[in-house]
């Protein structure tokens, strides 16, 4: 496929995919034309590099951060925590495949204080225990705090509270077949992000096996186009 092809086709998959959102959690409303506007749109915008230039002809995509797909049969939990001053503590993760498909994603909420890295800590244990009950067997966990990814990649121990958090870890790993710890930048893990400010602000524990959040699909979506660099023309 060429590299026009490859940009139409992802776009239009976009489209397809926010409509396909809308129409169940917002308006109800299925028209292929609002689809097909929408990639217009989104292919105009990718040619001008974000700009609105008249007469340019030749576009450069830069997709900074894109989420990496795992290899073979292993499956992914990017997780993240938002600590948000007299609110609480949102914990997030969401599983995907080998194909960048969510498998499962699930977010707790509540109005407990801890502070940023005991968040994370606890962010990763509330990933495995969601991997566990889901049975799956062979896991990474991928979160921005390196701390905390760089502790548990040493299996470091201590005696502080947030080591308590690494010990319930270190146990809950023996569940599965496999289980590591993987570093990102931020802009790598934007969809358990987005899960943590999930609105509206319900106590407890809320999950998703489909139909997920409208936020959370269209940043899947986007994340999708798994590329660095695109160039491409128009006639």
């Amino acid at each position: 496929m060429g590299a026009e092809a490859h940009v139409e086709f992802m776009t239009g998959c976009l489209a397809i995919w926010e409509r396909r959102n809308k129409a169940i959690f917002e308006d109800g409303e299925w028209r292929a034309d609002l689809v097909v506007r929408r990639v217009r749109d989104l292919i105009c915008e990718m040619a001008d590099g974000g700009g609105s230039g008249e007469g340019r002809t030749r576009g450069v995509v830069e997709v900074k951060g894109c989420w990496k797909r795992p290899v073979g049969e292993v499956l992914k939990v990017n997780i993240d925590a938002a600590v948000m001053a007299g609110v609480g503590v949102g914990l997030g993760a969401v599983c995907r495949n080998d194909r960048g498909q969510i498998v499962w994603c699930a977010v707790e909420q509540g109005g407990v204080e801890m502070d940023p890295a005991e968040a994370e800590a606890a962010t990763i244990l509330y990933g495995l225990k969601e991997a566990r009950r889901k049975n799956n067997s062979r896991v990474i966990l991928e979160g921005d705090c390196s701390t905390v990814i760089h502790d548990l990649q040493l299996r470091r121990k201590g005696r502080s509270s947030i080591y308590l958090l690494y010990n319930d870890i270190y146990a809950f790993c023996n569940f599965f077949d496999s289980v590591s710890f993987n570093w990102v930048r931020r802009d790598f893990n934007k969809v358990a992000h987005e899960l943590t400010h999930l609105r509206p602000w319900t106590l407890g524990s809320r999950r998703w096996l489909d139909s997920f959040p409208l936020e959370i699909a269209d940043v899947v979506c986007a994340d999708s186009i798994n590329i660095t660099s695109l160039t491409f023309g128009f006639n």
